[in-house]
C-alpha cells in the first residue's frame, strides 16, 4: 500500500512539473509572489508575461486576477475577456473570480448608501454625505463593470440625484430603462426625473409608458393626469383625472385638481354661456368630491362656494359657507363670498358687514 501511495505521489509531482514547465519564467514568477501576497511584484511580471506573450490565456488570466486585487476592475475585465478569447480553460474561474467582485462591489455600495439614507435630512448635504455618495457611485460603478446590473445602475442615479448632477442622473437611469424597459419602476423615476426638469410632455410620456406595463398603476396614472395638466393639455388632463379618480378614488388631490381645471377652462369660454355653465358644474361636482375626502380643506370652500355662486346655488352656497366661517373664521375670500351670497340675498347690511370684515383680514 505505502508503495502504491509512494508512486501517486511521483507521478503528481511528475505532472505539477510539467505544466509549470510550460509556463513562462515572468508568469511563473508572477503567480509565486502573488501567492506570497506581493502584489506589487506579481503584477509587474504578470505585464511582462502577456507583453511577450500576447497569445498566453494562461498570463491573460494571472493578470487579469492581479488587477482584481487591485482594485482594477475594467483592466480585470479586459485581461479576462482576452484570455477567453485565447481559450476557454480559465472561464470558469474567470466567472467565479468576476461573481465575487460584482458581489463584493455591489454589497459594499449598498451597504455605504443604506448609510447615507440613514443621515438627518439636513445633513444630506453636508462634506460627509457627499463624501459617501462618491463612494456609493465608485462600488456600484465598479459592479457595474463587471455585470451590467439595473439596481445598481438606479441607486448610481439616485446618488447623482442627492449630489444635483442631472447630467449623471439622466445617464444612469436611462441604462437602467434599457436593461429593464418593461418594468414600471423606470418609467416612473425617469418620468419623475423630467418632471423635475420642468419637461411635462416628456415626463407624461413615461407615465404612459409606464401604464402599457401597468394600466391600473395609481402612481403613473396619478402623476400622468398632473404633468398634461402642468403641460397645458386641458382635455387630456382632463380625461387622465378622471381615469385616474375611478381607480384611486380616496385621493382628495385629483378630484380638487381636475375641479381646478374645469374651472380654468370654463373662464376661458366667451359667448357661451351654456358651455361656460356646464363646465362650473362639473368643477362644482368634483369639488365636492375633494370636500368628502377632505372637510378640513381650506380652498375647497373658498373654490367651491364661488362656483355656487356663480351657477346661483344659493342655499347649497350659504350652507358651505356658514361652515367655512365657523372652522376658517380668518380667510377673507369666504368672507367676501358669504357678502355676495348675502348682497344676492338682499341683506344689504349683513353683505356690508362680511365686506369690511374680508377687507380688513385682507390689510392684515
Amino acid at each position: 500500500m505505502k508503495k502504491y501511495y509512494f508512486l501517486f505521489f511521483i507521478f503528481m509531482l511528475i505532472l505539477s512539473l510539467a505544466l509549470t514547465s510550460c509556463r513562462p519564467p515572468e508568469l511563473e514568477g508572477a503567480i509565486v509572489h502573488f501567492k506570497q501576497g506581493r502584489t506589487d511584484q506579481s503584477y509587474g511580471l504578470a505585464l511582462e508575461a502577456t507583453n511577450k506573450y500576447p497569445t498566453n490565456a494562461e498570463a491573460w488570466f494571472w493578470l487579469g486576477k492581479i488587477q482584481g486585487k487591485k482594485g482594477m476592475i475594467e483592466e480585470m475585465m479586459v485581461s479576462f475577456n482576452n484570455s477567453i478569447s485565447i481559450e476557454k480553460t480559465f472561464e470558469g474561474e474567470i466567472e467565479l473570480e468576476k461573481a465575487t467582485y460584482f458581489s463584493k462591489f455591489y454589497n459594499d455600495g449598498v451597504s455605504t448608501y443604506n448609510s447615507f439614507i440613514k443621515l438627518e435630512p439636513e445633513n444630506r448635504k453636508s462634506d460627509a454625505a457627499t463624501k459617501t455618495l462618491n463612494t456609493v457611485i465608485t462600488d456600484f460603478t465598479k459592479a457595474i463593470m463587471i455585470k451590467n446590473d439595473f439596481m445598481a445602475n438606479r441607486l448610481i442615479a439616485v446618488s447623482y440625484q442627492n449630489l444635483d448632477d442631472s447630467a449623471n442622473e439622466l445617464k444612469y437611469l436611462e441604462a437602467a430603462y434599457k436593461i429593464k424597459p418593461d418594468t414600471v419602476l423606470t418609467s416612473v423615476e425617469l418620468g419623475y426625473y423630467y418632471m423635475q426638469q420642468k419637461d411635462f410632455n416628456k415626463a407624461a410620456d413615461y407615465y404612459s409608458q409606464g401604464l402599457t406595463i401597468e394600466p391600473n398603476n395609481v402612481e403613473c396614472l396619478t402623476l400622468r393626469a398632473q404633468n398634461l395638466d402642468f403641460a397645458g393639455r386641458q382635455d387630456d388632463a382632463i380625461e387622465a383625472y378622471k381615469i385616474a379618480i375611478e381607480k384611486n378614488p380616496n385621493e382628495k388631490a385629483l378630484p380638487f385638481n381636475l375641479g381646478l381645471i374645469l374651472n380654468k377652462k370654463a373662464n376661458a369660454i366667451e359667448n357661451d354661456d351654456a358651455k361656460k355653465k356646464q363646465f362650473y358644474s362639473e368643477a362644482v361636482f368634483y369639488f365636492q368630491k375633494s370636500h368628502e375626502l377632505d372637510p378640513e380643506l381650506r380652498e375647497v370652500y373658498d373654490l367651491l362656494s364661488a362656483l355656487l355662486l356663480q351657477l346661483e346655488r344659493y342655499p347649497e352656497a350659504e350652507q358651505l359657507l356658514k361652515v367655512g366661517l365657523q372652522n376658517f373664521p380668518e380667510s377673507s375670500s369666504i368672507w367676501q363670498n358669504w357678502s355676495y351670497l348675502q348682497a344676492r340675498l338682499g341683506n344689504i347690511e349683513e353683505a356690508k358687514k362680511a365686506y369690511e370684515r374680508s377687507k380688513q383680514l385682507q390689510e392684515n
